[in-house]
């Protein structure tokens, strides 16, 4: 499913194509006929495109058919060239050797689905133009190829069909690295968990659920005296604790939880649907695993201290919540730390 953001993208650059489209025409009515001596066929057809392409523009910009906008603009653009396909010799015409970029085209702005289906349609079309190449007549003053025209018209088809297929393979491999820069740009490097704008994402969606039936709670998790670790030993020894760490709270919680790093050696770690009595044996559950642990290749022995909160309000803050939790976070440093606090 596309998002709202993909498809404010989407729907802006199908209004630029339209827009040029429209610039193209207007310069082909007006300037056109006085450089070069052409059919008047080819200055109706133009006009006629024009309107065409002016009420798909119309179209978009309401945005009442914003599911099927591509699909419709796409299909467009097949039905404006078969005007110029028919009176400019057919398979013969300069025009069909642009067929086959279509349907690559159609992936590109919307997808597999769009890519087959156009590139189906265009198969039609030039089968057909095929067949009734004799009955064609081409206004374009070019050489007419009654003797070419099955032999372009099958070369046609197999280079379309060709161009679906990469279509469909262009498109597999858009989505998949669009998937892979989205999850890499959500998760941290080091980790691998979400890092804040990934937590920002998934935290937004779970407090829209939120109610007083349904409370959230948030945990922020600090390693303990994490500092000495990078003076005393390295960065690349308090990194693999990090890892190790990291690791460790993913494996205490439930599926549906969400968990991030912070920022350095702090943590978040959202529980969806989970009020503070169960909150709290999460927490004190996490904290017991981590502190019987030990960590990198010096099996180093680690704490951490947990500040935890609450919140049963659809309309509360992210960073609302995250400054409650972190306020007790400090309250159990400032007890000896290897502890968790809460804060309302």
């Amino acid at each position: 499913m596309i998002n709202s953001r993909q498809y404010k993208l989407n729907h802006k650059l199908l209004l630029r194509i339209v827009e040029l489209t429209i610039s193209t025409l207007i310069i082909s009515l007006t300037i056109r006929p006085l450089l070069f001596d052409i059919h008047h066929y080819f200055i109706w057809v133009s006009g006629f495109d024009l309107v065409i392409v002016s009420s798909l523009y119309f179209i978009i910009r309401t945005q009442k058919f914003a599911k099927w906008e591509i699909s419709i603009a796409l299909v467009t653009a097949i039905f404006l060239l078969l005007p110029i396909l028919a009176i400019s010799g057919g398979v013969n015409s300069q025009v069909a050797y642009f067929l086959p970029l279509i349907p690559v085209m159609s992936a590109l702005l919307g997808g597999r689905i769009e890519s087959l289906l156009i590139g189906f349609l265009l198969v039609i079309i030039v089968l057909t133009f095929t067949y009734y190449s004799e009955h064609i007549i081409d206004f374009s003053d070019g050489i007419y190829t009654y003797e070419k025209s099955h032999s372009r018209g099958f070369w046609l088809v197999i280079t379309i069909i060709f161009s679906m297929f990469f279509g469909r393979f262009f498109s597999q491999k858009h989505t998949e690295l669009t998937d892979q820069l989205k999850d890499e740009n959500l998760q941290d490097h080091l980790t691998g968990l979400l890092n804040r704008r990934g937590l920002e994402l998934h935290f937004g969606k779970a407090l829209e659920s939120v109610s007083e039936t349904s409370p959230l709670s948030l945990m922020l998790i600090d390693v303990d005296y994490f500092k000495q670790i990078n003076d005393e030993h390295g960065h690349d020894v308090g990194d693999a604790c990090l890892v190790e760490v990291a690791s460790t709270l993913k494996e205490s919680l439930r599926e549906h939880d969400i968990i991030a790093r912070f920022g350095g050696e702090e943590f978040i770690i959202v529980l969806p649907n989970t009020p503070k009595i169960e909150a709290t044996v999460i927490a004190e559950n996490i904290r017991q695993t981590v502190s019987e642990g030990v960590y990198s290749s010096l099996k180093l022995p680690l704490t951490i201290t947990l500040g935890l909160t609450e919140t049963s309000q659809e309309n509360d803050l992210i960073l609302k919540v995250i400054k409650r939790a972190d306020k007790a976070l400090y309250r159990g440093k400032d007890k000896g730390r290897n502890r968790l606090e809460w804060s309302k």
